[in-house]
C-alpha cells in the first residue's frame, strides 16, 4: 500500500470509531444527558439518562397507583401513586417516600427522599417507560443493567 492509502484508511477508521456528540434534552430546569460525563460537574438539575428518539407517552394514562410484589414476598405489594398535580406518594415503603413526578417524553422522573435513616437523602429515580396501558407499566430503571425491566400493575378501573 502506498502512503495515501494508509492515511485514507487511518482517517476513515478514526472517524468511524468516534462516538456521536451526546444528545441533550432540557425541560424547565432539568437536563437529561446521554453521556458518561462526570455528574458532579453537571450540576444538581442534570440527570444522566439515555435520550433517544421515542414515542410520546400519554401522560393521562400514567395517573394512578402502580404496584409490584415485594421481592421474595409475593403477597405484599409496594410501589407509587402518581397524582394529576405532579404529586407522587409511596405505597407500602416505610423509608422511601416519593414526593413528586414528571413525565418527559418516555422518561418518568420520580423525586424521593429517605426517612428514618441517619442521613436524609434526596434522589430522583429515572425510569424509561417501555409499555404503558390501563393495567401495566413496564419500565427500565436507568441505573439497572441493560435488559432489566420492572413491571408495575394497577387494578382495572371499576374494581
Amino acid at each position: 500500500m502506498n502512503y495515501r492509502t494508509i492515511v485514507f484508511f487511518s482517517l476513515l477508521f478514526i472517524t468511524a470509531c468516534q462516538s456521536p456528540a451526546p444528545k441533550k434534552v432540557v425541560v424547565e430546569n432539568i437536563t437529561l444527558v446521554d453521556s458518561m460525563e462526570d455528574p458532579l460537574e453537571m450540576g444538581k438539575d442534570t440527570i444522566i439518562a439515555p435520550v433517544i428518539d421515542s414515542v410520546q407517552i400519554d401522560s393521562t394514562a400514567i395517573f394512578g397507583k402502580w404496584t409490584q410484589p415485594v421481592q421474595g414476598i409475593d403477597s405484599i405489594f409496594q410501589g407509587f401513586q402518581l397524582k394529576k398535580n405532579g404529586i407522587a406518594s409511596s405505597i407500602n415503603m416505610e423509608t422511601l417516600k416519593y414526593d413528586k413526578w414528571k413525565l418527559l417524553k418516555d422518561t418518568l422522573l420520580l423525586w424521593s427522599h429517605s426517612e428514618g435513616v441517619a442521613t436524609r437523602t434526596a434522589t430522583i429515580d429515572t425510569l424509561l417507560v417501555k409499555t404503558l396501558n390501563d393495567t401495566v407499566l413496564v419500565a427500565w430503571p436507568i441505573t439497572a443493567a441493560t435488559g432489566y425491566l420492572e413491571t408495575f400493575k394497577r387494578p382495572r378501573k371499576g374494581k
